[in-house]
């Protein structure tokens, strides 16, 4: 297989394993073809270019570092079109070799490294402790200059080493703890931080089950005081502590209270009505997930905050404002089920609404099971949570015997009133 490859490289892409310097033995021919295939390469003639390329590949593979990049790409191209399968696998081997080809004629070792390490995650996901092994020896040359995409690619493996029983969940939070704090001296960064915020997004997610909020807080507390005026950072690490439930922390409150002071926004006002929520500050809380609303132009993320609102006032006991905030989530964001799941709660816990009777007073129950349905209905991926809570009211519900004595038959309207004011439909 080894000699195959080699083969390849040297037939099909004119590897030359020796080292050139500069434009070789023929600049004059390097140079034209090094015009050539960059003249097809940004009219993105792939194809064309590929055959002028490798003629640079092969007599003056020192000339241009770009023709390593772009060479990268032409070979993706190839994989791509290629529909043989042990040739699609040597011209995947023959790119790993390309990595290598620049480290020999332009060093960067850490950095090139990192790309060859998400390029075998891409074309070779089975071969973890290589990827593994690639990702890592990028991290420790480039230390803090790691990029975003080696990091998210680095803790891919790691993971999917642990789950080969290669290494212990103790070994991914070391990782995870390690590439945080890459991160973290990367997010104010005014070229790249974006890029770091989106990989803690992805690291966060790759990680979480082995993340526990002891995990996260003492992350946080290590890292507050050199990012205390990062926004980037307060913002990215407020909502890894918030989506793990991590909220009740005192450096949750810290962070919320700096975001606010410095870069008041929805996503701040939000942070706040959090930290009011769990202290039970609820008109604390209403005022600043009002706030949120009031700053906020995305309409998805309104859904968010609405139901933020509705669970205040539901804590309050204020039913009917609860449920106008959870319907305004709905129609803030199509396909959202959540919503229905808190009213039907609060149907569910409001049998003092059936005036005294026992048949009126279980009918509720009905009414939350035909608001879980629609919960489900809405939102497939919540008819589990809705089948549960539609089997356990489902004990609930009033018997034929209990209604008999209001007049109330299979199919017949029963008005519920108070704060639910609605109507639901016997079902024995």
């Amino acid at each position: 297989m080894k000699k195959a490859i080699i083969f390849l490289v040297a037939t099909i892409f004119g590897l030359n394993m020796a080292i050139a310097q500069d434009y070789g033995a023929t600049p004059d021919k390097c140079k034209e073809n090094i015009s050539l295939y960059r003249s097809y390469y940004t009219q993105k003639s792939y194809a064309d270019a590929v055959k002028y390329w490798k003629v640079v590949y092969k007599i003056c593979p020192g000339a241009s570092e770009r023709s390593y990049v772009d060479g990268s790409n032409l070979i993706e191209f190839l994989i791509k079109n290629e529909k043989d399968a042990t040739q699609k696998e040597l011209l995947i081997d023959s790119l790993f070799l390309l990595y290598d080809n620049r480290i020999a004629n332009f060093g960067k070792e850490g950095y090139v490294l990192g790309r060859k390490a998400t390029d075998m995650l891409k074309y070779r996901p089975d071969d973890v402790a290589a990827i593994y092994a690639t990702a890592q020896k990028s991290l420790e040359l480039q230390g803090d200059r790691t990029e975003a995409g080696t990091l998210v690619t680095y803790m891919q493996a790691a993971v999917l080493l642990e789950k080969k029983g290669e290494k212990t969940p103790a070994d991914i939070v070391t990782a995870f703890t390690a590439v945080n704090n890459i991160i973290s001296k990367n997010a104010s960064n005014p070229k790249t931080g974006k890029y770091y915020a989106q990989a803690e997004e992805s690291i966060a997610s790759i990680a979480a089950p082995y993340l526990s909020c002891e995990v996260l807080v003492d992350m946080a507390k290590k890292n507050f005081e050199a990012n205390k005026e990062n926004t980037t950072w307060l913002e990215s690490t407020a909502n890894l502590l918030d989506r793990k439930g991590c909220t009740d922390s005192e450096i949750f409150f810290t962070i919320a209270k700096k975001m606010h002071a410095t870069n008041p926004n929805a996503v701040s006002a939000e942070k706040m009505g959090i930290m009011s929520l769990k202290g039970k500050q609820y008109n604390d809380a209403l005022k600043f997930f009002n706030q949120a609303l009031e700053l906020s132009a995305d309409q998805n993320k309104n859904a968010d905050y609405y139901i933020e609102l509705a669970q205040t006032y539901s804590s309050m006991g204020q039913y009917a404002q609860a449920r106008s905030m959870a319907l305004k989530a709905a129609n803030a964001r199509s396909g959202f089920g959540l919503p229905y799941i808190i009213i039907g709660d609060m149907y569910a816990s409001s049998t003092s609404c059936g005036e005294g009777d026992a048949c009126k007073q279980k009918a509720v129950y009905w009414l939350a099971i035909e608001t879980y349905a629609k919960a489900k209905s809405v939102d497939p991926s919540l008819a589990q949570t809705a089948n549960s809570k539609i089997a356990t009211y489902s004990k609930y519900t009033p018997n034929k015997e209990e209604c008999f004595f209001i007049g109330v038959k299979e199919g017949d309207s029963i008005e519920i009133g108070c704060w639910i004011n609605a109507t639901t439909t016997a079902k024995f």
